[in-house]
């Protein structure tokens, strides 16, 4: 340390910098003690009301019939001796609702596109006045092709999930085939590359990158359609009064699902009241909650009432629907120091007949987040 003259004084630098002196002034609130979150004290107690909590004076029960089908046109429809059951009050059918734009789901249809599919609804005074009335329906299916397996549909000549196409390109419904990829690859496990596909993008040069490498693991690997298994299901409640709709329904967001229910019901989003103080689980798949809530809506506008409508666990499987399968070939490329220097994947999702949503996207950017590949090419469609 340099002399200094007597009487002067001394000024030391910290060698902490200004940054870290903040970082120890911090005061946790939460992290490492024990802390009561706001909702645990009425759901431990039982005081957490969830949708098939609430009743109303007057409310009725709602049972769906549901296609036993997985692809069928309803040739022939009566409902004439359910409605004469005494306790029926209302009965809403597809015809009730305005047509979905492909590849929307409407709620209710006379196609239904996979098995458990709602095609009607009837309110009564109790579920087991709605079931018997649901077992007088009179109904008769003309079967349609289906396809479990979207590979399957890739095939030349194979079904479609619809009639009208097998895949979105944009916002529209097409049909694409793969002709002319080695089918007896997909016979032996392999997932057969160069079909067209409807999204894809590249960094840098693939076939350079593969050139570098020390180490190629090409692999197909396929994850199955799963369904999130909220504790709650879809349930939901409504009624009308002066001219706005109130609703208790099952979702994770209430911001997220406002707009979307009051165009399935066919109101401005100011004439719907939206309850949810409790969700009995989604993990995602309840964000905008399910177009199949507007049913105890419309039906409530229809028979004056309230209505409530309990979805059951089979239900739940059936349009409950959440995370897709997907079908995929991963290639990769590893330098000998453990860098990634290249990606291709080609990726086909099983997104079902009303699937729109690009979770293959999804799963390329996870990749390239996680390996940071120098070279990458993905080639995807649902």
């Amino acid at each position: 340390m340099p002399a200094t003259s007597a009487g002067a004084s001394t000024t030391t630098r910290s060698s902490t910098s200004p940054r870290r002196r903040a970082s120890i002034r911090v005061t946790y609130k939460l992290i490492g003690k024990n802390y009561t979150t706001p909702d645990i004290l009425a759901k431990v107690t039982g005081r957490a009301k969830y949708a098939e909590d609430f009743r109303a004076e007057g409310m009725l029960f709602t049972k769906l019939l549901v296609s036993p089908m997985p692809h069928a046109r309803v040739r022939r429809l009566d409902t004439s001796a359910a409605m004469a059951m005494p306790g029926v009050e209302a009965i809403l059918t597809a015809d009730d609702l305005p047509e979905a734009e492909a590849p929307q789901e409407a709620g209710l249809t006379n196609e239904p596109l996979y098995e458990g599919e709602p095609i009607l609804a009837i309110a009564a005074v109790d579920e087991e006045t709605a079931a018997e009335a649901i077992e007088a329906v009179q109904i008769d299916f003309e079967p349609l092709p289906f396809v479990l397996d979207p590979m399957d549909s890739l095939r030349p000549g194979g079904p479609n999930a619809r009639l009208d196409g097998n895949t979105m390109a944009g916002r529209d419904l097409s049909t694409i085939k793969w002709g002319d990829v080695d089918w007896s690859e997909f016979d032996r496990g392999v997932m057969p590359l160069g079909g067209e596909v409807t999204d894809e993008w590249q960094v840098g040069d693939v076939d350079a990158g593969f050139a570098e490498a020390d180490l190629i693991l090409d692999e197909s690997v396929f994850s199955a359609s799963l369904s999130h298994q909220p504790l709650e299901t879809r349930t939901a409640m409504a009624y009308w009064q002066n001219g706005k709709c109130y609703m208790h329904c099952s979702t994770q967001s209430t911001a997220r699902t406002e707009a979307g229910m009051a165009r399935w019901i066919g109101i401005d989003p100011t004439d719907l009241v939206l309850i949810t103080e409790y969700c009995g689980g989604g993990f995602g798949s309840k964000i905008s909650s399910s177009v199949q809530a507007r049913i105890p809506a419309l039906l409530s506008r229809k028979a004056g009432r309230p209505v409530m409508m309990r979805v059951t666990r089979q239900e739940e499987n059936f349009f409950g629907r959440a995370r897709p399968g997907i079908q995929a070939r991963a290639k990769f490329g590893f330098r000998s120091d453990g860098r990634v220097v290249a990606i291709d994947l080609t990726m086909v999702q099983d997104g079902g007949p009303y699937g729109r949503s690009g979770d293959y996207m999804s799963c390329a950017d996870q990749a390239s987040l996680m390996y940071q590949p120098e070279h990458m090419r993905v080639r995807g469609m649902t």
